[in-house]
């Protein structure tokens, strides 16, 4: 059975709440944490957000059959809504990142700075793990693709 995309679009929410709230009970922070993760997470959300960027010009500029039928169907507004939500949660982690490199000692010993790092990292891997689900459902059988 699969969930609603009202439901699905719940998920990155309910997941970076989660890890925001663990963060916070926790009391972590990123002191501890080498300026390297901070600079690979920058990497990760420009990388992120290239993909999704490159995806979406590709996919609007196709003129397929599957493209055609897919642009009939509800599926179009669902794909463009994931393409921008998983685009800003990259651009959003690497400015949240780039901020804990250069403030690294004020923000990063801040418990509310990890909590907030962990809700966009968890927040942009959900949103590609939906966005990779949808892609995979369009194109894994275009041929019983609803009308």
């Amino acid at each position: 059975m699969r969930s609603s995309p009202n439901l699905e679009r719940c998920y990155p929410f309910i997941a970076g709440g989660i890890a925001l709230v663990a963060c916070w009970y926790f009391e972590r922070d990123l002191v501890d944490a080498p300026r390297q993760l901070l600079g690979a997470t920058v990497s990760f959300g420009a990388i992120v957000s290239g993909f999704v960027g490159t995806s979406l010009s590709i996919l609007t500029g196709l003129e397929t059959p599957v493209m055609f039928k897919i642009r009939r169907t509800h599926y179009l507004k669902q794909l463009r809504n994931y393409l921008g939500w998983a685009m800003t949660s990259g651009i959003l982690l690497s400015l949240i990142s780039i901020m804990g490199m250069f403030l690294h000692k004020p923000l990063t010993a801040a418990t509310w700075f990890a909590a907030i790092w962990c809700f966009v990292l968890v927040f942009c891997i959900v949103w590609l793990w939906l966005l990779a689900r949808l892609m995979l459902r369009l194109f894994s059988d275009p041929e019983n693709m609803p009308d």
